[in-house]
């Protein structure tokens, strides 16, 4: 009898290992993941000579996004990820299925058949960028994803970009959603362990700063909220996640309480009650994760001196009622690696750029949490349960706070060629020189002219006020625009005179 009950216990053991596996799911807007083919709405990612994308930048773009994932799970990488900003191919003809294209693949490296030109059977320059990045990643040994994403041919609006799932849990089913000057809304249910979990990835209307865009928002949020309401129709207890880059603040409300109606608190009713989702008291309400973090640490971008919450992972009651799929409590964070994907001074996320043969990461902090497949009469404990009311209090950068003896003169730049210069992005400079054009501010460093920018209005005023040759004393940061580089004065205590 023994011997019997402890083939029993061998039989059952993957199913309770199954059962108790936790899992990650990650939210990341990779800022303008592109394929080959030389065919964008960008023009940037255009065929040379117009482009400046290639091998180069695509290779670098890959191992930035690597560099993410294996931040997570001791190098493994998250078992689910919504991405945003893949490229909505453009060319989506005679397109391998990931399996096809990878046996095809196998024996070289996707650097060996980019750089060396290998042939496979079928032209990397069509290869969507999906494929792209699956392959680097079998590569890396970051394997066993499958891919869920938009039908490039039923897609309404055809905008430059695509909202990709990948996963490593096997897919039931795959749906996609217009919505107004957006890109489609791909809703995906996975098979955890026999568990269903639904995702509505998204990318909203941009513009957060801009109450005047927020009623297109309001459109493309009403579009995920009937998907909601039709789900938890058919299941009051569907374990759902809304992730994605939704171009609003998780308090848009109470930023700007002029509007009437807001997209993520008014029509998907994303509240801060975390206390709503535990108990037996019916809510369609969605629990914001951003709540799960200090107030001063709720930031994913930073725009104009003020960390935004534009990356954001909304959840249902069904995940807090210790049946199928359950949030494992307190586990929300942003992913932050200091001077790799973010600067050192102020913690800012380090964008991707093509100049220089690329560089940079995102201009969005990927954010990411951890899930649990529950196991039979489980009773899931939480702590610290938020009870937040929304306000408008937004954390700021504190940009005046710089050891200003340790900026050197940004005539050290000169001479620098592209690949050099783009080592220094993110720095600070000193200026003291004169204007060599207006409107846009320019100066002259080496043989290079400059762009100066700032997105303060007041610094703009006063470089417009001034004519060639006036003197300009400023503190500066070396950036990029449209892969050309620049300067910028990020806050008007930079501006010397």
């Amino acid at each position: 009898m023994k011997r019997f009950t402890g083939f029993l216990s061998m039989l059952l053991m993957p199913w309770i290992h199954a059962a108790e596996r936790e899992f990650t799911v990650m939210v990341y807007n990779v800022e303008n993941l592109f394929d080959l083919d030389g065919v964008a709405l960008y023009p940037e990612y255009e065929e040379a000579p117009e482009g400046t994308y290639g091998p180069s930048q695509l290779l670098g773009k890959l191992s930035a996004i690597h560099t993410s994932l294996a931040a997570i799970n001791g190098g493994r990488g998250p078992e689910i990820v919504m991405f945003q900003e893949f490229e909505l191919d453009r060319t989506p003809f005679d397109t391998p299925d990931p399996e096809t294209f990878l046996d095809l693949a196998a024996g070289h490296t996707l650097e060996e058949i980019l750089l060396q030109g290998i042939s496979i059977g079928s032209s990397v320059s069509n290869l969507p960028a999906e494929l792209l990045l699956l392959k680097y990643l079998e590569d890396k040994g970051m394997g066993g994803y499958r891919i869920a994403q938009p039908d490039p041919f039923v897609s309404e609006s055809h905008p430059p970009h695509k909202n990709v799932v990948f996963t490593r849990f096997p897919i039931k089913y795959v749906r996609q959603r217009p919505t107004l000057d957006a890109r489609d809304v791909l809703v995906v249910g996975l098979d955890i362990d026999g568990r269903e979990l639904v995702l509505l990835n998204n990318h909203w209307k941009s513009g957060a700063s801009s109450p005047e865009v927020e009623p297109v928002r309001v459109q493309n949020a009403h579009v995920v909220r009937a998907e909601l309401d039709a789900i938890l129709l058919r299941n009051p207890a569907a374990d759902i996640i809304v992730g994605g880059d939704l171009n609003c603040y998780y308090n848009h409300a109470a930023v700007f309480p002029e509007l009437p109606q807001t997209s993520v608190n008014d029509v998907l009713r994303s509240t801060g009650r975390e206390v709503d989702m535990v108990g037996d008291n019916p809510t369609t309400d969605l629990y914001n994760l951003w709540f799960e973090l200090p107030a001063d640490q709720r930031g994913s971008e930073v725009w104009r001196g003020y960390w935004g919450t534009l990356m954001q992972m909304l959840i249902s009651k069904g995940l807090y009622d210790g049946e199928g799929i359950r949030y494992v409590d307190n586990s929300f964070k942003r992913l932050t690696l200091p001077g790799v994907n973010v600067e050192t001074r102020w913690g800012r996320p380090l964008s991707w750029t093509n100049f220089g043969g690329g560089s940079g990461f995102s201009d969005h902090l990927p954010i990411y949490a951890r899930f649990a497949a529950t196991r039979p009469g489980e009773n899931p404990r939480y702590t610290n349960l938020s009870d937040e009311a929304i306000s408008p209090e937004r954390p700021m950068v504190d940009l005046r706070r710089m050891d200003r003896r340790a900026i050197t003169p940004v005539y050290q730049l000169s001479g620098l060629d592209d690949s050099a210069l783009a080592q220094r992005l993110g720095e600070l400079f000193m200026v003291d020189a004169p204007l060599s054009g207006v409107r846009p501010a320019r100066i002259k460093v080496g043989s290079r002219e400059l762009m100066i920018y700032s997105p303060v209005r007041e610094v703009r005023e006063a470089l417009d006020a001034r004519a060639p040759g006036d003197a300009v004393r400023a503190i500066v940061e070396l950036d990029t625009f449209r892969s050309e580089p620049q300067v910028v004065i990020s806050d008007s205590s930079w501006l010397r005179d």
